[in-house]
């Protein structure tokens, strides 16, 4: 594992401001890790004044932190910085750097001979990539990753055991997808005639962005007519489903088991919740939040936090709609005891 003293870690924190670092110039740190787990020669980071008492209590001989907690803790040795994740983030790269490519190709691999593989580039055992296929420099393909014809995929792409790209999808640069996904497979589209449902051919692509996460076991469905797009930083969690025909901005993030049935519209900026479902045709604008365990069934009007079923409730909604449950929960039972005692005393009621 890679260890770093003060000197470098101020050459890779250009913007940061050191700050009682005298007695730690000699120390090697070996890891960044959490307070209350550091020991003598780990860096550690203080998120929010939550763990304030726990960062003076830590064996940590530095914490990163921003610059309204650096008041609180005067006495350590202090990385300050405007965003403390961002630069814990950075520190832990430096520990555990990413894999490199190195242009190793395994002898168990299939490419067509119109295909065009860029330098630098790793590619696993029993790949296969179709006629026509580009493939950009500096990319690691997994073993088991199988590319159909005419596929694009830019420069400094990673992508995962067993992954799939069907025909004519295209990929921005710098693509990083986990094991097992599916882009560009046909969409879910048909008509019902003749006693039977009849399949739609689904003839557009997936075309994807630049600087895309996708997880594990995710499907991006290729387009009816028209393209499924997905735009530049977007970032999907496992098992995040795009079906056919959604247009998808940038920078938007899904997190796991949630998906967008046909013809969805994202803005930019949109943020999802884990187990969400979206119906098909729907627009959210961008910036709209959809809170975990949601479902949509008409368009948002506003940018604001959207929560429940296919209530149509923002968020402080919603949570009036919960009280207002409750009340009527607690107001029965209190009915019930009204008319017991009524019941007692003798005191006759009429239903009106």
């Amino acid at each position: 594992m890679n260890q770093i003293n003060l000197s470098t870690l101020q050459s890779l924190l250009p913007e940061a401001k050191f700050q009682n670092t005298d007695s730690i110039v000699s120390v090697s740190f070996t890891g960044l890790t959490s307070l209350s787990l550091a020991s003598t020669t780990e860096i550690s980071f203080v998120a929010n004044k939550t763990f304030v008492n726990d960062a003076k209590a830590s064996k940590a001989p530095l914490l990163v932190v921003s610059s309204d907690l650096a008041e609180l803790l005067t006495e350590k040795a202090l990385i300050i910085v405007p965003k403390v994740e961002l630069t814990t983030a950075k520190i832990i790269r430096h520990f555990f750097p990413e894999k490199q490519p190195t242009g190793k190709q395994s002898a168990h691999i299939i490419i067509d001979p119109t295909a065009k593989v860029g330098s630098n580039t790793d590619i696993g055992h029993f790949v296969t990539i179709g006629k026509d296929s580009v493939i950009g420099k500096d990319c690691i393909i997994e073993d088991g990753v199988k590319i159909g014809d005419r596929v694009q995929i830019g420069d400094g792409a990673r992508i995962g055991k067993n992954c799939v790209f069907f025909d004519d999808t295209i990929v921005g640069k710098r693509f990083i997808v986990f094991g097992n996904s599916s882009f560009g497979g046909d969409g879910f589209g048909f008509v019902f005639a003749e006693g039977k449902h009849n399949k739609i051919p689904q003839v557009g692509r997936v075309v994807i962005g630049d600087d895309v996460e996708v997880g594990s076991n995710c499907t991006i469905d290729r387009g009816a007519l028209t393209d499924t797009t997905v735009g530049n930083g977007c970032k999907f969690d496992n098992m995040v489903h795009i079906a056919h025909n959604c247009t998808v901005g940038d920078h938007v993030i899904i997190a796991g088991q949630s998906g967008l049935a046909g013809s969805v519209t994202l803005g930019n900026h949109v943020i999802i919740g884990g187990a969400c479902a979206i119906s098909d045709h729907l627009t959210l604008i961008d910036g709209t939040i959809v809170a975990g365990g949601s479902s949509l069934r008409n368009s948002p009007k506003t940018k604001d936090v959207w929560v429940g079923w296919d209530l149509g409730l923002t968020f402080p909604e919603f949570q009036k709609y919960r009280v207002n449950i409750k009340n009527i929960v607690n107001l029965n039972k209190w009915l019930k005891r009204i008319e017991n005692i009524e019941k007692k005393v003798g005191i006759e009621t009429k239903e009106s």
